[in-house]
C-alpha cells in the first residue's frame, strides 16, 4: 500500500514537473503592437477600430492574448474593450493597449468638422472625351466657419469620369458615374456626373446685365442645346466673379455686396459668357 502510495506521488511529481518544464519552454510575450499607429476622426460622434498583437521576442504573433485598453482623454475620444475609438470633441489622445506589463498606444486626433458639402452635386459634362470641369467642396466647423481641410477624391467608375487630388473632373467615356469626396471613412458629399460626347451648339446667358442693391441677389440663367437644339439639362457650369469685394456669385444667384462694377463669368468644358454687373 505504501509502494503504491509512493508510486503514485512520484508521479505526480513528474508529471508536475513535465508541465513547467513544458510552460518554460512556450514562447514568452514581449512585445505588443498598436495599428494604426495614428488616426484621425473628423467630428464628434465618429468611430475607428484599433488592432493589437503580442509578439514574442523573435516577432512571431502570440494567439490567445487579451489585452485591455484605455484612453487617457475620454472627452476628446473614447475606447471599448474591443478596441472601438469614438470621438467626442475636438483634440488630441493616447489609446493605450495594455497586456502584462507591455503596452502600445496609438494616437487620435479629433479634428471640428461638422459638414462636408460637394457643388454641384449633379452636372452632366458636355462635349468631347477629356472634357474638363470643377467640383467644389466646402467643408466647415462648428460654427459654420469654413475649414482649410481637403478632401479625398475618388471616381466610382474611372472609365467614364475621373478624378484628380483638386476635384477636377475629367470625362473619358458616355454613361454615369459618382464622384466622391470624403474625410476619413464617415463623412461624405458626392455629385452624380452624366458624360454626354455632344457638340455644344449654343451657350445663352441671361441677362447680360445686372443692376442691383447692395445686399439683393437676382437669378442669371445659362442654357446650352446640343446641335439638334435640344436643351442639355444639369450641364456642368462654372460660375466666377471678377470682384467678390463687389458682386457674389453661386449657381447663378448673384449678390450685391458694395458699390461698383463686376464682371461675372460662366463657362462650360469649351466656351465661357460674361455680364456685367452694377451694385448701387
Amino acid at each position: 500500500m505504501n509502494r503504491r502510495r509512493l508510486d503514485h506521488a512520484g508521479k505526480a511529481v513528474a508529471l508536475a514537473l513535465a508541465s513547467l518544464a513544458l510552460a518554460s519552454c512556450r514562447p514568452k510575450p514581449s512585445e505588443i503592437r498598436v495599428t494604426p499607429a495614428k488616426v484621425t476622426l473628423y467630428g464628434p460622434g465618429r468611430s475607428q477600430s484599433l488592432k493589437y498583437e503580442v509578439h514574442d521576442k523573435k516577432g512571431i504573433p502570440l494567439a490567445g492574448m487579451t489585452a485591455s485598453w484605455a484612453s487617457d482623454k475620454p472627452s476628446v475620444a473614447t475606447i471599448d474593450a474591443n478596441g472601438l475609438v469614438r470621438s467626442v470633441t475636438p483634440g488630441r489622445a493616447v489609446m493605450t493597449a495594455s497586456f502584462q506589463n507591455l503596452t502600445s498606444s496609438a494616437a487620435v486626433e479629433v479634428v471640428d468638422v461638422a459638414s462636408l458639402t460637394v457643388s454641384p452635386n449633379r452636372m452632366t459634362l458636355v462635349g468631347a472625351a477629356g472634357s474638363k470641369m470643377t467640383l467644389s467642396a466646402e467643408i466647415k466647423d462648428a460654427k459654420g466657419n469654413p475649414s482649410s481641410l481637403k478632401p479625398k477624391w475618388v471616381s466610382g467608375d474611372p472609365n467614364v469620369a475621373a478624378v484628380d487630388a483638386d476635384g477636377v473632373v475629367t470625362s473619358a467615356a458616355e454613361g454615369r458615374t459618382t464622384i466622391i469626396a470624403s474625410l476619413g471613412s464617415d463623412l461624405n458629399s458626392a455629385c452624380d456626373v452624366k458624360v454626354m460626347h455632344r457638340e455644344i451648339a449654343a451657350f445663352e446667358l441671361s441677362p447680360v446685365t445686372l443692376i442691383l442693391k447692395i445686399g439683393e441677389t437676382q437669378k442669371m440663367t445659362a442654357t446650352i442645346r446640343d446641335a439638334t437644339g435640344v436643351l442639355i439639362e444639369d450641364a456642368a457650369l462654372v460660375w466666377t466673379t471678377s470682384d467678390p469685394k463687389t458682386a457674389t456669385v453661386s449657381n447663378g444667384g448673384v449678390t450685391g455686396i458694395t458699390r461698383g462694377t463686376a464682371r461675372i463669368s460662366v463657362a462650360t468644358s469649351s466656351k465661357t459668357l460674361n455680364a456685367d454687373v452694377v451694385v448701387n
